[in-house]
């Protein structure tokens, strides 16, 4: 389980760094576009630039799903350790009444050093 929430981590990290670069992308071809320094936009860059920014969002896609693959290993994980720990949890209180009960039996003809005699 710890394997896989650094591998979350790390896959998060990744896609947060992804998700940066696509939108400085974006932000360069949306300021190339709409420059009002009279420059003539080049069609060849501008499509070679905008192709750049459909496949870095793809991978982008690719990764949140990566992520999502994740994050439902580790919810699932957990799931389960709940699960057992409820099962462990529940077999421990059904020993605990017998516990007393077998021990008040055998010791309620004994006396012990803190019961005092009336």
């Amino acid at each position: 389980m710890e394997q896989v929430v650094e591998d979350l981590e790390n896959k998060m990290k990744q896609t947060d760094e992804r998700m940066d670069s696509l939108a400085l992308q974006v932000g360069n071809i949306e300021s190339e576009i709409f420059s009002e320094s009279g420059e003539e936009i080049e069609v060849n860059n501008l499509l070679r630039s905008v192709s750049e920014v459909k496949t870095n969002y793809q991978n982008l896609r690719k990764d949140l799903m990566e992520v999502q693959d994740l994050q439902k290993q580790l919810s699932t994980s957990l799931h389960v350790q709940l699960k057992l720990m409820q099962t462990k949890f529940n077999m421990l209180k059904e020993k605990l009444p017998h516990a007393p009960s077998s021990q008040a039996k055998s010791g309620s003809s004994k006396l012990g050093p803190y019961n005092e005699e009336k």
